[in-house]
């Protein structure tokens, strides 16, 4: 039986808690959305994208703020996934 969580008179259900291939796969995806967007703030620095990249970005910073936002969460991703592997018992 799972307990949950009481807020306002309502019972919630505990949410199930990821494990570390779960944190690997999210790091992979922002870890691929940093690299995208510093090579879309590269490129709009020499003026190769800017035609194509000012559709969606006001200003070139966005994407350079975006990545630097994406590259701390793939560091933080693989700090959590890497101590749930350190926890993890050794079947030996």
């Amino acid at each position: 039986m799972t307990e949950g969580v009481t807020y306002h008179s309502m019972d919630l259900p505990n949410l199930p808690l990821p494990n570390a291939d779960t944190l690997d796969q999210l790091a992979g995806v922002t870890g691929l959305g940093w690299t995208t967007s510093l090579l879309g703030f590269l490129t709009t620095l020499i003026g190769y994208g800017n035609s194509l990249l000012s559709r969606f970005a006001a200003e070139p910073q966005t994407l350079l703020y975006l990545g630097v936002a994406f590259f701390l969460a793939t560091l933080g991703l693989d700090k959590l996934s890497e101590s749930m592997r350190e926890r993890r018992p050794t079947s030996e």
